[in-house]
């Protein structure tokens, strides 16, 4: 799935890709696309997708579904990031090298025929960074060109497999946080090319994506919980026990911060002191959520999207 402010792609009935409208969940177009895709990436008014069928890379009109252009790439590309007038694409899982198109006409600017394994690059205005999962160095490429510009060496492997969730989350204009290890949480800085560690904790953290809410800095832990952190500083604030199976990144509501468990799916908000303050349970298992629009949230569920009010989980 994917959205921008005026549409929601989400891919369904195993072969299409349909966009709804965020205000109500009409839908404006159904289009083939493939079968389930590897990636699916919005940004303004286009939409690129590469589906498990189809060794290419399409663009869509994100206003009528129609295919703006198609590029041929190897078997078994996945990864799609795009940054300024290019479309960088590659890397997942190690099968393909990296290669990058142009974003309005498709054209092949450069590839790189060394396969390169990676977690879900992260752009970085003209640049993006890369680091291969299990891996202990991280790099920032030059995405005219692919040409290395910097590498940082990281004290633990980094973690994010197959690009299931970011690896690399950013926390303001030239910061991001990436997990290292079993319990610690790495920054890098790509402008002044420094990094270093952020918080270490004392118990396990779960194989899940950090996220920013604020000046708040949220990790899963592998037990049930939650920690939330200071992001200036990473000292720990305070912990909440979200369930045993909690999902997703945590996301920014009106009233504080929503956190989501997969079953049974529940809603949890906790006030801007770490207190909880309310839960609302949801039918459908959940898998994500995600800030739709300011206000409100999109709630990915088995087979359902739930719009919530973001002031209160009340769907």
């Amino acid at each position: 799935m994917a959205s921008t402010p005026d549409a929601v792609l989400v891919h369904e009935r195993s072969t299409r890709l349909a966009c709804l409208d965020p205000a109500d969940g009409v839908a404006r177009w159904d289009v083939p696309i493939g079968t389930w895709p590897r990636a699916v990436v919005a940004d303004g008014s286009q939409c690129w997708v590469i589906s498990q069928d189809r060794d290419e890379l399409r663009c869509l009109d994100v206003l009528s579904g129609e295919v703006r252009w198609s590029a041929e790439v190897p078997r078994l590309t996945g990864h799609i990031v795009v940054t300024g007038d290019r479309v960088l694409v590659g890397g997942w899982r190690g099968y393909t090298g990296l290669r990058a198109f142009d974003r309005w006409t498709g054209a092949l600017l450069w590839s790189d025929r060394q396969r390169t394994a990676t977690v879900l690059p992260a752009a970085v205005g003209e640049r993006v960074l890369v680091g291969e999962p299990g891996g202990t160095s991280v790099r920032l490429l030059d995405a005219h060109d692919g040409n290395e510009v910097h590498r940082w060496s990281l004290p633990e492997p980094l973690v994010g497999p197959d690009g299931q969730w970011p690896a690399f989350v950013a926390a303001g204009a030239d910061r991001f946080l990436a997990r290292c290890g079993a319990r610690t949480l790495w920054q890098i800085r790509p402008a002044s090319g420094t990094a270093g560690e952020l918080f270490r904790h004392d118990r396990d953290l779960a194989d899940a994506g950090v996220s920013t809410v604020g000046s708040v800095v949220w990790a899963r832990e592998r037990r049930a919980g939650a920690v939330a952190l200071d992001l200036t500083t990473g000292a720990a604030l305070w912990r909440v026990t979200a369930g045993p199976d909690s999902v997703g990144q945590v996301v920014p509501a009106a009233a504080g911060h929503v956190l989501a468990t997969r079953r049974p799916g529940m809603l949890l908000l906790v006030d801007d002191t770490g207190r909880p303050r309310e839960r609302q349970l949801v039918e459908q298992q959940i898998s994500a959520v995600r800030v739709l629009t300011p206000g409100v949230l999109l709630v990915v569920a088995k087979g359902a999207l739930l719009a919530v009010d973001g002031g209160a989980p009340t769907a």
